[in-house]
């Protein structure tokens, strides 16, 4: 009998040598935002991300590493180095598949080829189509790679650039309706045996859009065939933790539930996602947080010494006083978009030589907080790092009011003082003005505005169409954020500091 358990016992053990459990780990990213180094609030940060993902590849058989785009814009990395260093630490952390954000074309695309061209990480997109742009031939629509026999494909999926990108920085890109391809290639892949799993790997947002841009809620649900969705854009913490958080499973048109993941921004989380081999079933879906307790691990002297020229240079001007700020200022407050419409409008004032109205500016544009204390121009610089340019125009009263409404309907974007714009807004539906005033009188739909602005609003970015056929009666040629350094050395010589209104100026009714 002691024999026979002995055997039993034998056969058990060489069997789960010999076949090991069948799953797959996908660790994800999206938006990292050139976050190289901590955020302000110390969260995040390169390394302590690398120090996480090289622990999970040495206690697991099979990892897939993808990221969902937006690597670069929003610190002084990108500013000085234009997506240099971000595409350079894909590779140094070994990712397997990434694809597309919008923002990766800040630059336009002879810069973002160059810096593809060096990579060795797979680049995905199924629904541009990017013959005869320098981005030709450096993108694929999807890649397949094998785990226990099983087939995985990722494929790429992006938003309309249309109100998103510059067109300047975009011109020759042919886009595809982005649930269209999705739902067609990923049928395609599954009927054709090339493909048993199918991963979307999106920059298009977790909700919202419209049917010509589907966010990844209305791709999931418009289709059969796709197992699995890995979102960017929206900077949505979809979070299975948090009991009032975003749904992390969506119905599809089957009735199946469908993950839809997706981690904030900055880098501060990564996803954990666990695929059983043998059912083909995500079973496991978590956010790790990026924190100081990677600290002790994430030590790797060559990256560092790498990055030690670079981060010198970031490190000079963000340690370069320049003003005082009586007050911290979170991205999305009310204080830093009144601090920043007013200090355009200040600026425009200076520059033109005519009477200004007001000034109006975009949320999206401000990438960083203003801290309390000292206020380094590195700080500066990284909240306003976009190669935007002021510009002023006239607008008739009812393209004013237009673009207020649109304004409003994305929950309001900085205004400068003496504006008040009162709101409603059902959910799902675009916002309607009640009221709307300069100075206390209420915008007159058939009078003359002048309004300052940047280029990138004037051209119809963040889908302002009422602006690109306004009257431009200056436009300056040097970037907002010098431009924003320069007021901030002014102001601070005549004894003055940061101290803005905090009272909202665009207001919803409740």
């Amino acid at each position: 009998m002691k024999r026979i358990l002995v055997a039993i016992a034998l056969v058990l053990t060489l069997s789960t040598w010999a076949f090991p459990e069948q799953h797959l780990v996908i660790l994800t990213t999206n938006d990292t935002h050139s976050q190289i180094d901590p955020d302000f609030d110390g969260k995040g940060g390169v390394l302590r991300r690398r120090a996480l993902i090289d622990s999970i590849r040495g206690a697991e058989r099979n990892v897939l590493l993808c990221d969902a785009g937006d690597v670069v814009q929003g610190t002084l990395y990108f500013t000085l180095f234009g997506g240099e260093v971000e595409t350079a630490l894909i590779d140094t952390l070994g990712y397997d598949v990434c694809t597309l954000g919008n923002h990766e074309f800040d630059n336009g695309m002879e810069p973002l080829a160059r810096n593809y061209s060096r990579m060795s990480t797979p680049r995905v997109s199924a629904n541009y189509d990017l013959t005869g742009t320098p981005l030709e031939g450096l993108l694929v629509p999807y890649i397949v790679k094998e785990y226990g026999g099983k087939r995985i494909a990722v494929m790429g999926i992006n938003l309309l650039p249309e109100g998103m990108i510059a067109p300047a920085n975009c011109e020759g890109v042919v886009y595809s309706n982005s649930a269209e391809t999705a739902n067609a290639l990923a049928s395609q892949l599954k009927s054709s045996g090339e493909a048993d799993f199918v991963i979307a790997l999106t920059h298009v947002g977790y909700k919202g859009g419209n049917p010509q841009d589907p966010s990844d809620r209305a791709i999931v649900a418009g289709g059969n065939d796709i197992d699995l969705v890995i979102g960017g854009h929206s900077h949505t913490v979809v979070d299975p933790a948090d009991p009032n958080g975003e749904a992390w499973r969506v119905v599809n048109a089957s009735g199946c539930e469908i993950p839809v993941t997706q981690t904030g921004a900055q880098g501060k989380n990564v996803g954990y996602i666990v695929v059983d081999l043998d059912s083909l079933q995500v079973t496991e879906y978590k956010l790790l947080p990026i924190d100081k307790r990677w600290d002790s691990r994430a030590r790797y002297a060559a990256t560092e010494a790498w990055l030690a020229p670079y981060k010198a240079r970031v490190d000079s001007l963000m340690n370069t006083p320049i003003i005082l700020s009586a007050a911290s200022h979170e991205r999305g407050s009310a204080g830093i978009e009144n601090f920043t419409a007013d200090a355009v409008l200040a600026i425009a004032r200076q520059l033109h030589q005519g009477a200004i109205d007001m000034s109006l500016m975009n949320r999206g544009g401000i990438r960083q907080p203003m801290p309390s204390g000292a206020v380094s121009e590195g700080v500066v610089r990284s909240m306003y790092p976009f190669d935007n340019r002021l510009v002023v125009m006239e607008i008739n009263g009812a393209r004013l009011l237009e673009s207020l409404k649109i304004m409003a309907t994305r929950g309001g974007d900085p205004v400068s003082a003496g504006v008040k714009v009162e709101y409603t807004k059902e959910p799902g539906s675009a916002a309607e003005i009640t009221s709307a005033t300069i100075a206390g009188v209420e915008i007159d739909p058939v009078a003359t505005y002048t309004v300052a602005t940047i280029d990138y609003l004037a051209n119809g970015g963040d889908y302002m169409t009422p602006l690109p056929e306004c009257k431009r009666l200056y436009e300056d040629e040097s970037k907002i954020g010098d431009r924003i350094v320069e007021y901030l050395k002014t102001i601070a010589s005549q004894g003055e500091i940061i101290n803005p209104s905090v009272e909202p100026r665009m207001i919803e009714a409740r």
